[in-house]
């Protein structure tokens, strides 16, 4: 991160500090305070992950979008919405809240939901980039237009049934990312990419073999464990893997999960999903040619360090400059009161 955006961001963090301290806020650009309180419900049904990404290809294209990184970004958002309750079951009321925003007014409140976790985890933040950038920019009507039918038609489909779970169990149930992906690249010619994402129930063979080595009896699991998977995909082996020790009564958290993908915007799907899934501190995803780059991975874990430590400086910033400008406000209050 360059240091114009680091200074930008530590402006823009203080004055959100002031601005949205009171619950008034009438900045009509806000996500948080721009939405009607009385938001008509929608249809919501927790559809398959194939059927959800087909709708959200069919949504994308009948709009007129061609690029793949925004409504695979929207989904991404979606699924990293902050606000999550036992078994999903406020879903259906942010579902009906989200889809009545006005279309710029949606793509700040999407902006706002990836950007929750820069503080969190910002080197999975920083991979999952790619997915996000279209936020940054003054999108034009045909794209707004796509954004809000991507929306509408994951929520319709059941992306927030999915991903809105306080339980990392729940949400990792399926790797949305993936069919969403395959579905938008099947409908932009798939076959020329050469991209294929290996199948929920193939992953779920294949750890299943290699957590038993084979055999008929169960490997024990090592607490401390890394895990390496260079063609990563958005993360599907790992997701299943999880999912296995969970069912074994164990935290995917205590272990350390390495992903390296070639594709940008299959890597930046892994960090996406490495935070829905809750994979951990030691989660990291790295982009990048592991043939060409030997030591991709010993840089992608030296990478998440510096990334953490540029994070903690901007946050003293961040304190600090709220704590000058505090400091100055009450100096103004006194100065008029004489």
């Amino acid at each position: 991160m360059s240091t114009d955006t680091t200074a930008a961001l530590v402006i823009e963090a203080v004055d959100q500090a002031h601005t949205h301290k009171a619950q008034n806020c009438t900045d009509p650009s806000c996500a948080r305070h721009a939405g009607t309180t009385d938001c008509p419900p929608i249809t919501v049904s927790r559809s398959p992950g194939s059927v959800l990404g087909e709708a959200v290809a069919d949504a994308w294209y009948a709009a007129g979008g061609s690029r793949l990184d925004i409504p695979a970004g929207v989904v991404a958002a979606l699924a990293l919405w902050p606000q999550k309750s036992p078994g999903a079951e406020a879903a259906d009321t942010i579902a009906a809240y989200i889809a009545a925003q006005p279309p710029r007014v949606l793509v700040r409140g999407l902006a706002e939901s990836a950007n929750y976790y820069w503080r969190l985890r910002p080197d999975l933040w920083t991979t999952a980039r790619p997915l996000f950038d279209w936020t940054r920019e003054d999108l034009h009507d045909t794209h707004l237009a796509g954004v809000q039918a991507v929306t509408r038609a994951a929520l319709r489909h059941g992306v927030l049934q999915h991903t809105g779970d306080t339980d990392p169990a729940g949400r990792s149930r399926i790797d949305l990312l993936s069919w969403v992906i395959t579905s938008l690249r099947h409908h932009h010619s798939r076959r020329s990419l050469g991209e294929y994402h290996t199948p929920p129930d193939v992953s779920a063979l294949i750890t299943a073999m290699l957590a038993n080595d084979g055999s008929s009896e169960k490997r024990p699991h090592q607490r401390g464990e890394w895990a390496l998977e260079p063609t990563a995909g958005t993360g599907g082996l790992f997701r299943s893997a999880a999912q296995e020790l969970r069912r074994d009564g164990e935290d995917p958290a205590d272990r350390g999960w390495v992903m390296l993908e070639l594709d940008p915007l299959a890597a930046a799907g892994a960090a996406v999903n490495a935070l829905v899934w809750e994979l951990g501190p030691r989660a990291v995803v790295g982009c990048g040619d592991v043939l060409a780059q030997p030591d991709l991975a010993e840089d992608t874990l030296a990478q998440a360090r510096d990334v953490a430590r540029h994070r903690d400086d901007v946050m003293k910033m961040v304190r600090f400059a709220i704590a000058t400008r505090t400091t100055k406000q009450l100096l103004d209050a006194l100065t008029a009161s004489r």
